[in-house]
């Protein structure tokens, strides 16, 4: 009696490359840290770091006084070798990491989300910069085109002391009546990678804000991240407000942001959480 040979196990198609994290880099604190945590960020999640500076377009035309010339060639030989220096430290420091560098001239604000598209980039990080006269920290106009046009997410970090996740877990915020599954989505896979608590808030502008329309949108997708800690809040009051008031601690805050808005392409609870914020920020697209 012949015995049936055995089935083969199903092979398990191996998991696809994880997109690379663009940098864009013009040689300030910020965004040196922004390029540090991004390191971190990259490194963790097995993908490689790609680090971009953007100088000035310089118009060739004649005539252009020639003691300019080397001002310029200055300025540019200064800014790349900023760049390769710090691509060499973040190797050093991360062991394994792949990071390139690339230049391009132009507009920062057209060229960083031309090139995430080009290199088919996962993620954005920039560095926000800047303070009004309210010493409150705002979003400089290259981090604003950046983030209110980018077809992927965009972290905003502000800190320019690049520190680790310390703990204190990922704050996001949700519409239950929206588009929200990307934006808990990016929330709880960050907050699976980090091992830390997630908390999801929905803000109510005005009436009472029920908390079962919030419980079910988190639970649903929470059901693939079994591992990640989650609790909700929901309150009636002003979105941007009680989002501040929940991530003044946290190690990430996450909002969405909608496609195809007018102007910055940014609404305004997004447009004051990502001006406000301390915490490094995530604008997700969505909708």
């Amino acid at each position: 009696m012949s015995v049936p040979s055995a089935q083969p196990e199903p092979l398990t198609p191996p998991a696809p490359p994880a997109l690379p994290l663009l940098v864009g880099f013009d040689g300030s604190p910020r965004s040196v840290a922004a390029a540090r945590w991004a390191a971190r960020e990259a490194l963790a999640a097995g993908a490689p770091l790609r680090l971009l500076h953007v100088g000035q377009a310089w118009p060739t035309v004649q005539p252009i006084s020639m003691e300019f010339q080397p001002v310029l060639g200055a300025s540019e030989h200064v800014a790349r070798t900023a760049l390769a220096a710090l691509a060499e430290e973040l190797r050093t420091t991360h062991r394994g990491l792949t990071v390139e560098t690339a230049t391009a001239e132009g507009g920062p604000g057209n060229e960083i989300p031309r090139a995430a598209a080009q290199a088919d980039a996962g993620l954005i990080v920039l560095g926000a910069s800047g303070e009004d006269r309210h010493v409150l920290p705002r979003l400089g106009s290259t981090a604003l085109h950046v983030a209110g046009r980018a077809e992927v997410p965009v972290v905003l970090v502000r800190d320019p002391v690049a520190r680790a996740p310390h703990g204190r877990g990922v704050v996001v915020g949700v519409d239950p009546a929206g588009d929200h599954g990307a934006v808990l989505d990016f929330a709880y896979a960050w907050a699976a990678r980090h091992a830390l608590p997630l908390r999801a808030v929905h803000a109510a502008a005005s009436g009472p804000a029920a908390p079962e329309p919030l419980e079910a949108a988190v639970a649903a997708v929470g059901a693939r991240y079994p591992q990640v800690r989650a609790e909700c809040v929901t309150r009636s009051g002003d979105p941007a407000k009680l989002l501040l008031e929940e991530a003044a601690e946290a190690d990430l805050l996450v909002v969405g942001r909608r496609h195809h808005r007018p102007l910055h392409g940014m609404g305004p609870t997004d447009h004051a959480v990502a001006h406000h914020a301390h915490s490094p920020v995530a604008l997700i697209p969505h909708g």
